[in-house]
């Protein structure tokens, strides 16, 4: 993680990004900028957080550990998704794991001086109200997606989140024929079973393999099997 020191780079993106019409300017001046790497853990599971994080560029991947140690995907989250919003009010443990996918800039605000703004700032209790309800819905979404549909469809799911917001570049950064075990438990299914999906996709002419990464080929192919279903 790097923090950047720059209150004009803080304004400019508070800005693009909306937040000077739901946080006063001097919760804006006093927030903090950070950049965080290809799979670099933003939070993890028991962390008691001090700050709530808005992620303002790049993407992020959240999943959730098992018993039996295993992980399962959640969801991705893209701008302006907030994280440590559950647990800003009663300081509740963090149940997830939150990664950077590729780089990613959150503007981080510290805990007391949010509960200080919630009492007069009633367009930031809206926006973080419609947060709260969009984990929701998406959470008893991707629940019925893991245990209802064959990992196929899981999968094409999978890529088409990672592949939504790459208009004009078709490779799947994420997939990397070596992460393909990670890949394989977050969607709750075994490596080997994956692997002949990807044969599969291969041999359909959906996806490729080439210098130990996974393209998408036929778009279009990818979203039938996703069937409206994202990550997200």
């Amino acid at each position: 993680m790097q923090s950047i020191i720059d209150p004009e780079v803080v304004h400019r993106l508070a800005e693009q990004n909306g937040l000077g019409e739901m946080f006063s300017s001097g919760v804006i001046a006093a927030m903090e900028l950070r950049r965080y790497s290809d799979g670099e853990a933003v939070c993890s599971v028991g962390d008691r957080l001090e700050s709530m994080f808005i992620l303002v560029q790049g993407k992020l991947k959240i999943h959730t550990l098992l018993p039996n140690g295993k992980s399962m995907l959640v969801r991705f989250a893209r701008p302006m998704s907030v994280i440590g919003d559950v647990e800003l009010l009663r300081q509740y443990p963090v149940k997830n794991e939150v990664e950077s996918v590729g780089d990613s800039l959150l503007l981080v605000a510290g805990r007391k001086m949010l509960l200080k703004e919630l009492e007069e700032n009633t367009v930031l209790l809206r926006f973080l109200m419609g947060e709260l309800s969009h984990k929701m819905y998406t959470l008893g979404q991707t629940s019925a997606l893991n245990l209802l549909y064959p990992v196929e469809n899981r999968f094409a799911s999978y890529l088409m989140s990672l592949f939504e917001d790459n208009v004009g570049g078709q490779r799947v950064e994420e997939i990397r024929t070596s992460s393909l075990t990670e890949t394989a438990d977050l969607l709750g299914t075994s490596y080997r079973h994956l692997n002949r999906i990807v044969r599969r996709f291969i041999e359909e002419g959906i996806i490729e393999r080439k210098r130990g990464r996974l393209s998408v080929l036929d778009k279009t192919r990818l979203a039938q099997l996703a069937n409206g279903n994202l990550y997200e």
